[in-house]
């Protein structure tokens, strides 16, 4: 299975840069400014849902009937940790979400929560926009 590489995606190459730059503290004050909005635009874009759409007060009824507040949060747990690979458990699902060098891309700290509603199928509006049907039959 070829991987969709995150990193190529234009939407996560922009929101990357950015992370980038405030990570060094280099992005002008103006952008840093905007940065909320583009990440929560580049979520929507591909995933369907923003990070916020993720918190447990905010998820549908359905939802938070089928799960307790701190079984819906054990599903995220997995993020932030390290990993000698960073890319092992993506690569189960067909993508690649490390940067050139392979380490994890700044936009999981942003986009992990509703990636993993996607490729679970947790959150009735969360999708993979640039995902074909092989990522879904992964997931």
């Amino acid at each position: 299975m070829n991987l969709i590489v995150l990193r190529h995606l234009p939407a996560v190459a922009e929101l990357e840069e950015q992370l980038r730059l405030q990570s060094r503290g280099l992005l002008p004050d103006d952008e840093a400014e905007e940065l909320p909005h583009l990440i929560d635009d580049a979520s929507r874009e591909l995933f369907g849902i923003t990070a916020n759409d993720t918190l447990y007060a905010a998820l549908p009824e359905a939802v938070r009937a089928r799960y307790g507040r701190a079984e819906w949060e054990a599903h995220f747990d997995r993020l932030g940790r390290f990993e000698r690979d960073g890319n092992a458990f993506w690569r189960g699902f067909g993508l690649d979400c490390c940067c050139g060098e392979g380490r994890p891309l700044h936009c999981l700290d942003v986009f992990g929560r509703q990636l993993i509603c996607a490729l679970n199928g947790l959150h009735p509006q969360a999708a993979l926009a640039f995902a074909d049907g092989e990522i879904a039959k992964a997931a």
